[in-house]
């Protein structure tokens, strides 16, 4: 099943969200709601450029399809972090930018309605490092295989090991060593 994305304004949301970042954040300037809009619609347009190409391409390689007929993409103005139940975004995000992200939070759900074991790897690696295996694995082929840009798959490891994520740097090294297809494989079998 191909689900619909509904990309908008989580503007109920938007106020939950505003008051958990001004806690850690007291000074942070948060955009306009007609900022956050006008997001909303280069992220609309922007995601038209992979929607198709990635969810096939996903099923393809994987096996795997979404349960979901619609899924709620809600943007707000600011969040401490971008999730995928529910799927909520920031608005801080070039188009670009907001693709991969999506792109990131889709392959958890993904998983997540699949009901997909985990890849087995070391006991001791972190509950959030293993739960990216696949995730990487993933968005590793399709930018290789699909896009065939590693340029943008550089970027896309550089950003998720901002701040010092050190498990998802882990998780990254961890889908080099093992090779994504090998990843990918154990998909399938589940």
């Amino acid at each position: 099943m191909k689900p619909q994305i509904n990309i908008r304004y989580g503007k109920l949301l938007d106020p939950f969200f505003k008051e958990h970042v001004l806690v850690k954040y007291p000074t942070y300037e948060f955009p306009t709601e007609e900022q956050v809009l006008t997001k909303v619609k280069i992220f609309q347009d922007t995601w038209k450029n992979y929607e198709d190409q990635f969810i096939e391409s996903i099923k393809t390689v994987s096996g795997l399809s979404f349960k979901r007929s619609i899924i709620d993409c809600f943007i707000v103005s600011a969040t401490p972090r971008d999730m995928s139940a529910p799927l909520i975004i920031r608005s801080r995000y070039d188009g670009e930018e907001f693709a991969d992200i999506i792109m990131h939070e889709l392959l958890h759900i993904l998983l997540s309605d699949n009901k997909v074991n985990r890849f087995k790897y070391s006991k001791s690696e972190s509950e959030r490092t293993l739960n990216h295996l696949s995730v990487f694995a993933l968005l590793n082929y399709f930018y290789i295989e699909i896009l065939k840009d590693e340029k943008r798959l550089l970027k896309v490891k550089q950003k998720s090991k901002e701040g010092n994520n050190s498990e998802y740097a882990r998780a990254w090294e961890i889908v080099e060593e093992v090779g994504y297809e090998n990843i990918i494989d154990s998909l399938k079998v589940v």
